[in-house]
């Protein structure tokens, strides 16, 4: 009986364990409060007061959001090995209190660009740190992985419907600089319950190793090996080319859509409608995620973007007008939603848990640089042209590229629970980096 109890495999943590719960709380809350979500969001609120205060264009005002997704891209690299290297929790909570201070900090400012820049630069470079939070939700959770990516993934969805309703609140009852003080403060209060929660993860172990690896090393592919691939690619010009709607229109979407006579209180709503749609996507695509294995579940969500942005250009003060503007809020919402935890999820089907931090530093800075230069571009073509029609024709067209990019991927070389697809086979054939390299390479 005793040696029947001491050789019985040890029962797997659930995911819904108290421990597992605590560390989720602590992600959920930071995420939520703690990240630079908040100040991200403010941006929207703040072009017509700050550029009417300060005299500055379009153009000018863009370049903030420009230099956070440029900085950002720029140090996600080192940042990503960093979090590999020296843990994710120290990296998360350093992260976390820098971007406090700062997003006070600017509510000091005097109408000098070069502050407005580089208050947005510390922003983007402290709140990349957040690429730990990924890396510490992918060990965390085994057989509901999609799921519980989906669910702190709608932490944004659920800041996007309150925050413009709050920063409103602080812009009108305090002004623009009332607002980063009370936003600050917000994210540092988060601090302790990071200090007291957060942990570092426990990746999943390869009981034999791989060749040339060692036993219970993290399962994944080393970055060298990823970039051989045509998947790693694929998956990073998709990601790169879906910035340019996400981020291009932030700056610009409240004022187009005033322009074409809706009010601010109608805009106001529909932000945070579109929020309310992408969480309810996000849930979406992370129960997709647990459910088909295969990437090609993307591409639809691609085509649905495509034509949300084509009813963009249909919007007017009339019912009809009205309709295309709701029509257009949930399709490219509930779409953005559903390819959130998508991206992570990839991340670890194609490549493994191994070298996490350090593949996405090594692809943020080519979709920071989208991320940054997509307003820049908006807002020099609305200065020179003084509307926004065509750039919602070459978006639509650019996530009809992005459908074809998800399309044909290939098959995932990881498990649910992250185990190489080629440790299933038969006794004499190819395991581990080995097998992934030759699979789908290049």
């Amino acid at each position: 009986m005793t040696a029947d109890i001491q050789t019985a495999a040890p029962q797997e943590e659930s995911d819904f364990s108290f421990r597992k719960m605590k560390i989720a709380f602590a992600i959920l809350v930071g995420t939520l409060f703690g990240s630079s979500i908040l100040p991200f969001m403010a941006i929207m609120l703040l072009t017509l007061p700050m550029t009417e205060e300060f005299g500055w264009s379009r153009t000018q005002f863009s370049g903030g959001l420009t230099a956070m997704m440029l900085v950002g891209g720029c140090s996600a690299p080192f940042l990503g090995r960093m979090v590999d290297k020296i843990g994710a929790r120290m990296m998360i909570i350093c992260g976390t209190f820098i971007v406090g201070l700062i997003t006070m900090a600017m509510s000091q400012q005097d109408g000098s660009l070069w502050q407005f820049y580089f208050g947005f630069a510390v922003l983007g470079f402290a709140g990349t740190t957040a690429i730990g939070y990924g890396k510490i939700i992918g060990a965390l959770f085994n057989k509901h992985r999609g799921k519980a990516l989906a669910i702190f993934g709608v932490e944004s969805s659920i800041a996007g419907m309150f925050a413009p309703k709050l920063i409103q609140f602080l812009i009108d009852g305090y002004g623009w600089r009332g607002m980063f003080v009370g936003l600050g403060i917000i994210i540092l209060s988060v601090i302790p319950i990071l200090l007291l929660l957060l942990k570092e993860p426990e990746a999943p172990k390869i009981p034999d190793a791989a060749p040339g690896a060692e036993a219970g090393e993290a399962p994944g592919l080393t970055p060298m090996q990823a970039m051989k691939t045509r998947d790693f690619w694929f998956i990073l010009l998709a990601s790169v080319i879906a910035m340019a709607p996400a981020m291009g229109l932030q700056p610009h979407l409240i004022p187009f859509i005033l322009s074409r006579g809706i009010s601010i209180d109608t805009a106001v709503w529909m932000a945070t409608l579109s929020q309310f749609a992408m969480g309810v996507g996000t849930i979406a695509g992370g129960f997709l995620m647990d459910k088909f294995e295969t990437a090609k579940v993307a591409a639809p969500f691609s085509a649905m973007t495509a034509l949300g942005l084509l009813f963009y250009l249909f919007l007017g003060a009339g019912t009809m007008g009205f309709s295309f503007l709701l029509l257009a809020t949930i399709f490219i919402g509930f779409s953005g939603g559903a390819k959130r935890p998508m991206g992570t999820v990839f991340q670890l089907r194609f490549f493994g848990l191994k070298s996490f931090g350090s593949l996405i530093g090594i692809q943020t800075p080519f979709q920071t640089f989208c991320m940054g230069v997509s307003p820049l571009l908006v807002g020099m073509y609305f200065d020179k042209y003084g509307n926004y029609d065509l750039v919602f024709v070459i978006l639509s067209v650019l996530m009809a590229i992005t459908f074809l990019l998800y399309w044909f991927l290939g098959k995932y070389r990881f498990t649910q629970d992250l185990t190489p697809v080629e440790r299933q086979t038969p006794v004499g054939a190819m395991t581990g980096a080995n097998a992934a390299m030759k699979q789908g390479g290049a």
